[in-house]
Parts: structure tokens; sequence; C-alpha cells
């Protein structure tokens, strides 16, 4: 019975010890790093990860736009679902919208890490409440002479929050290895896919994950280009960015 009862008591401990050691996905609170884990794959000594496009859960991106319309300078635009750059003017006022984004995963690559490929996939967008002309530049476009709509994603040099970020506390950028994209060819639904390697690698360098930021090249109107955002319901077609690097 002695026997019995010590190898009974010494079960229960071991069952309670690998449970209560066990990481549980339904309750761990470090989902970037969960969904890294499951969309990760390794060939030839390098590694590709997938961040954002449905991928990631809940606080593994953050995005806003800011406007510098002067009674909206001030005022945080975190909630809206679209993606978009603009020179525009509202009410007749002109105003510049730039957006950030920041995929707070790649904080998780090392420093010294060589990035070997990294591409943003933006998906154009059927229609836009924030921007119901759509893209500006496209055969037939009525704002065709007003010039060209390209943009830049440039690494962002500085720190934000989305919930706070507006365009008169907007964090500096630069415009080192600034990957271009080049004008719309239609009014709706033009996407592109951006190689940001040397952003990725700037990035790892820096030691800080500021992320990027959407800006034309030209800001004057009437210019506009506009993509799904992080917030859109089919969330294949939020903003998706594929890293590969050596291990």
């Amino acid at each position: 019975m002695k026997i019995s009862n010590l190898f009974l008591a010494l079960t229960v401990a071991t069952a309670f010890l690998m449970t209560s050691c066990r990481k549980d996905l339904a309750t761990d609170t470090n989902l970037q790093q969960q969904d890294q884990a499951l969309n990760a794959s390794v060939k030839d000594g390098q590694k590709t990860i997938i961040f954002g496009g449905g991928y990631d859960k809940a606080g593994a991106q953050e995005d806003a736009h800011v406007y510098s319309k002067p009674d909206w300078a001030n005022g945080n635009f975190s909630a809206f679902e679209d993606f978009l750059t603009s020179s525009w003017t509202y009410q007749g006022t002109p105003g510049t919208a730039r957006q950030f984004l920041k995929f707070n995963g790649l904080s998780s690559l090392p420093s010294g890490t060589v990035i070997t490929s990294a591409t943003l996939t933006l998906t154009g967008i059927s229609s836009s409440a924030a921007a119901p002309q759509g893209n500006s530049y496209y055969p037939g476009s009525p704002y065709n002479s007003f010039g060209t709509n390209p943009a830049w994603i440039k690494r962002v040099t500085g720190p934000w929050t989305a919930s706070t970020i507006t365009w008169n506390n907007q964090p500096t950028t630069t415009t080192t290895n600034a990957a271009p994209i080049a004008p719309s060819t239609s009014q709706w639904n033009y996407s592109v896919t951006v190689n940001v390697t040397a952003l990725v690698q700037d990035i790892i360098n820096s030691g800080q994950n500021y992320g990027f930021s959407l800006q034309l090249q030209t800001e004057a109107y009437y210019r506009s280009l506009i993509f799904t955002g992080p917030r859109n319901a089919d969330v294949s077609k939020r903003p998706k960015l594929i890293v590969t690097y050596e291990i």
C-alpha cells in the first residue's frame, strides 16, 4: 500500500508540474512571437517569416495616417480602414496625408541578422470613404493634369504610437534606401509589391523598429494613392511583409 500510494503521489505531482510548465497557446500573451513560429519556413539555411496579411493577431501591427490640414494637424486618425497618402483640398483648404505602419514582430529579429529579401505587399481597394476619388492617376482621370502620384516607402526614425500620432508630432523619416512605388494605373484595385530589403536591414542595423511611412514623392494636390489597410474585413488583403534572412 505504501508503495502504491507513493507511486500515485509521484504520478499526480509529475502531471501537475508538466501542466504548470506548459505554455498554452490559448492563453499565451505573446501573440506575435506565436504567429511567427506558425508562419515561418526554413530552406537552404534561410528562414522566411510572414508578418501581416491576416497572419498576425491583435497587437501585431500599428498604423495611422496624419493630415497637415490646419484644423486636423493635431487630430489622430488611427481608426480608419484605408491605407493612403494624398495631397488634396478639403473645403478649399489644402492638406497632405501620410501613412505610418509598424510590424511589431520585426523587433524579434536579433541584431546582426542578415536580410536576404523583404517585400511589402499593398493590395488595392475598390472604394474609399476617406478618399472617394480613389487613385488620382490613371487613363482618363480628371486629375492627370496635376501630375503623377508615385510614392515612397520610407523608414521611420523616431518613436510613435498609433493612438497618439498626429501631423504635428509625427516622427522623422529618412530618404536613405527609400523604396519607390510607381504611379497608379487604375482608379481602384491598384496593388503593388515593394522591395524593402534595404529598409528592413536598416531597421535591424539600427536596433530600433519604428516602422515605415507611405508618402507621396510630390506632396502637391491633386494626388492620391490608396490601398487596403490593416483593419479591412478581408484579412488576406491587409498589408503583408515577407522577410527572408540567413540563419
